[in-house]
């Protein structure tokens, strides 16, 4: 009985992925293998936008840019508790390019506050502390989001994310 429920389980999974990739491939240019990629590269960023803290439940406002990974945020916080997810997403490779360059200014009043990139399983701090700054960096395989954490933070966030010019 096990065994049925994989098969039929994998079953789905091919066909799903192969719908995807005929759904949102261009079958005029690259090979299948191409396009199977194309296809499931688009319904995982498609699906990862779900991961990301709906505008609503931001603490501040969100303008996007070319897509989930660029844009601007402003926020400020008062006895904030907890993360917000604010740009990014999850892809094989994203149209606009691999490299953003992130602009932010932190201001932390009272609290501690912590705006870091994930990346796959790690993550990188961009600030812990109260300070401004710009940093480049290049997207890779997987996840990949910009977080602020705060605990009794007040304050205030001032974020761009845009391409980096090559």
């Amino acid at each position: 009985m096990k065994k049925v429920k994989i098969i039929i389980s994998a079953i789905l999974i091919l066909c799903l992925t192969v719908c995807f990739a005929g759904c949102s491939s261009n079958h005029d240019k690259g090979s299948l293998k191409d396009n199977l990629i194309d296809g499931w590269n688009n319904w995982m960023q498609s699906f990862s936008k779900h991961a990301l803290t709906k505008n609503k439940d931001l603490q501040g406002k969100k303008t996007n840019g070319v897509d989930a990974y660029t844009g601007t945020y402003i926020a400020a916080y008062d006895e904030f508790n907890g993360k917000e997810l604010i740009f990014g997403g999850t892809g094989l490779e994203r149209k606009n390019g691999n490299h953003l360059k992130v602009t932010y200014t932190l201001t932390i009043k009272e609290g501690s506050a912590e705006l870091y990139w994930i990346a796959g399983n790690d993550e990188y701090t961009i600030a812990n502390d109260g300070s401004e700054n710009t940093k480049e960096y290049t997207i890779s395989f997987g996840d990949n989001y910009i977080v602020l954490k705060g605990e009794n933070l007040t304050g205030s966030l001032e974020l761009v994310v845009q391409d980096a010019e090559d």
